[in-house]
């Protein structure tokens, strides 16, 4: 009977994982596409009251009540809710006191804790590198207490609870529904990407080379709220998650939209400016050359990265010989000497932090740094950003999260999920190298991205195994059905 019933559930086409309930609550597709119809209908008429009517109140209330509901029966939509705004970092606000992406987070981290109220779903920690992840958070906590800013240092340390609290959300989420989430959050981060961009390119506010931040750093932002590299490396993940999921979908209509995206997003890249985005994103996918035999067994994932490689490059030339590119920017990619001094420019801050954790061993703190290390900003490095404003501990237990993950993408099986695991990972490390990455929210999103992979990994290669178990146990019954019928003739 039990096996009955499990062989029916995995027909349906429902989680393998079926002895646990998942945080999604289960609708037939028709009722989920009713589902669907409807909000997209309330969504339509509150921005008909914003747009149309002038009262943008009530039209947030229109779209905010249902999309809420959603959120609660659907972790899965929230997660695609959340990844959909994430690029626009904290660009759409009101009065500069409130951002749409921090609103949409404090919606995700309340309806998952109402599912949870309903669903009961399984939740575990698989990965050791989340406890880190827990332990430097606490351990943020702790520093702040012997700060001179006491009140801001903690202010820092509850944002950096938000993060925690977010991380596991989002890993959870992955982790208690079918690889379908997976895909859906990363086609929604894509859209999203490529949305954002349009948007601010439409109502003039986007990419701009003649800005310049208080602190002379080149600012790209979408709504004057992140900067050159922090766009960039949204504008990257977004393009390694396209050649993901073209590579792992089978419609032909994503696909199409897959493709838009990888012709679309490089050419933004380079219009961020940013030199460390670009070099991040050319080791990255150059990496995989580190790892000759694990492409000589996928060869058209292989083809696949080659074509991608070309038709970027071929993009970027095209862009550069069109003069789509502001002068100021083709400058700051192309002088050498201005990239020297910018290199030397973030090295003092990572001598100081040398110097600086010497005295303050355990930590010099977020906001009391530049008073105690006498360097104007934070260093421009994970590491180092960790060692100087969180200490010894901080650095251990930083670095000790990222040998983790790694421990982690090592021991996924080779799918695609693997490599792009290992795309993701290898671009934050090597953003890393450039930009403090730490305290910003994709950083901690696309990590728990990471870890999750590993489940997705190994149910794809439990399918393949079974498939391959089927087809010669299939081969095996033809030969012994022909060695009968050939007895019985004989």
């Amino acid at each position: 009977m039990q096996t009955v019933f499990t062989n029916a559930l995995i027909d349906e086409d429902l989680p393998c994982e079926w002895q646990e309930r998942t945080s999604d609550i289960p609708f037939s597709p028709a009722m989920n596409t009713m589902l669907l119809a409807a909000w997209l209908v309330l969504c339509a008429i509150g921005f008909g009251v914003i747009l149309l009517a002038g009262n943008p109140i009530a039209g947030a209330v229109v779209i905010a009540v249902p999309t809420l509901l959603g959120m609660v029966i659907k972790p899965t939509f929230a997660l695609c809710v959340l990844m959909l705004v994430l690029p626009t970092g904290a660009g759409v606000g009101f009065q500069g006191a409130f951002s749409l992406d921090r609103g949409i987070g404090l919606a995700l981290a309340a309806s998952f804790f109402f599912n949870v109220l309903l669903t009961r779903p399984g939740l575990h920690v698989r990965h050791k590198a989340l406890w880190f992840a827990a332990g430097m958070s606490v351990w943020i906590g702790l520093s702040s207490l012997t700060q001179p800013q006491l009140v801001k240092e903690m202010g820092r340390a509850f944002t950096h609870f938000q993060l925690l609290v977010l991380v596991f959300v989002v890993y959870w989420i992955l982790d208690t529904n079918h690889e379908n989430a997976f895909r859906w959050a990363l086609r929604s981060y894509v859209i999203g990407m490529v949305g954002s961009i349009v948007l601010a390119i439409k109502s003039g506010q986007a990419i701009r080379a003649v800005q310049e931040t208080r602190d002379v750093r080149y600012a790209a932002t979408l709504g004057r709220a992140i900067d050159a590299n922090m766009l960039s490396a949204l504008i990257a993940i977004a393009f390694l998650s396209a050649i993901y999921l073209f590579a792992r979908d089978r419609s032909l209509l994503w696909r199409m939209v897959y493709a838009v995206a990888l012709l679309f997003l490089p050419l933004m890249m380079l219009r961020t400016g940013s030199r460390g985005g670009l070099v991040a994103l050319a080791f990255t996918l150059l990496s995989p050359l580190l790892f000759v035999r694990q492409i000589l067994s996928r060869p058209a994932l292989a083809a696949l990265m080659l074509i991608v490689i070309i038709v970027a490059s071929a993009s970027a030339g095209v862009l550069i010989q069109q003069k789509g590119l502001d002068s100021s920017v083709l400058h700051r990619l192309t002088d050498v000497g201005r990239a020297k001094d910018a290199l030397e420019f973030r090295m003092i801050p990572i001598r100081n932090a040398l110097d600086t954790v010497l005295v303050w061993p355990l930590g010099a703190g977020y906001w009391s740094w530049f008073e105690r290390s006498g360097s104007p900003i934070w260093p421009h490095n994970d590491f180092f950003f960790s060692l100087g404003v969180y200490g010894f501990p901080g650095a251990i237990l930083f670095t000790t999260l990222v040998i983790l993950t790694m421990a982690t993408v090592r021991r996924t099986p080779l799918t695609v999920e693997k490599l792009y695991a290992r795309a993701v990972l290898t671009f934050l490390l090597v953003m890393g190298l450039n930009i403090k990455q730490v305290s910003a929210k994709y950083y901690w999103v696309f990590l728990a991205f990471v870890l999750a992979a590993e489940r997705i990994a190994w149910w794809y290669a439990q399918s393949r195994e079974d498939e391959a178990e089927e087809i010669e146990a299939g081969e095996v019954s033809e030969e012994e059905e022909l060695q009968e019928l050939g007895s019985a003739l004989d």
